[in-house]
């Protein structure tokens, strides 16, 4: 079940920034709620890492009002 709920975020943060960027971005993040993993990952981690995920996803998100929808749908993401 972890896995698939990463898998969701992977997939979520690739419709913003393109699926060559997307599941990179989230790897490189996972440092931030360590020692949970790929197979661990749980609604509480997405919540230590969504600041780090939305600063990080804004780098390839020119649209300032797509950034904020990213961060408005990465806030309410069902897990």
């Amino acid at each position: 079940m972890a896995r698939a709920q990463y898998d969701n975020l992977v997939k979520f943060v690739s419709s913003y920034v393109g699926d060559a960027k997307g599941p990179g971005i989230v790897e490189r993040q996972m440092k931030h709620c360590e020692p949970s993993t790929a197979d661990t990952f749980t609604s509480a981690d997405l919540q230590k890492i969504a600041t780090f995920l939305v600063a990080a996803s804004a780098l390839y998100i020119p649209d300032a009002a797509k950034k904020e929808e990213f961060k408005t749908k990465l806030a309410n993401l069902p897990l």
